[in-house]
């Protein structure tokens, strides 16, 4: 596991920590939160889409789609 993984998942574990423990009526929490949560969106689907190219040339390779009905 490298060091983004790491940071990666501690980030999500934060956000859910500011989520159950915010304070709704200061708003440089409320927008930082909002802001770590699209950041973390972001990144979690543009790791989806690189992980579905790599199995997409994994299938290729090994010819796995021909055994497919």
């Amino acid at each position: 596991m490298n060091i983004f993984t790491k940071i990666y998942r501690a980030a999500w574990l934060v956000l859910i920590i500011l989520i159950i423990f915010l304070d709704r009526n200061n708003l440089y929490w409320v927008i930082g939160t909002i802001i770590l949560l699209l950041l973390l969106s972001c990144i979690a689907v543009l790791r989806f889409l690189d992980s579905r190219n790599e199995w997409r040339e994994i299938i290729k390779e090994e010819s796995l789609d021909k055994d497919i009905p």
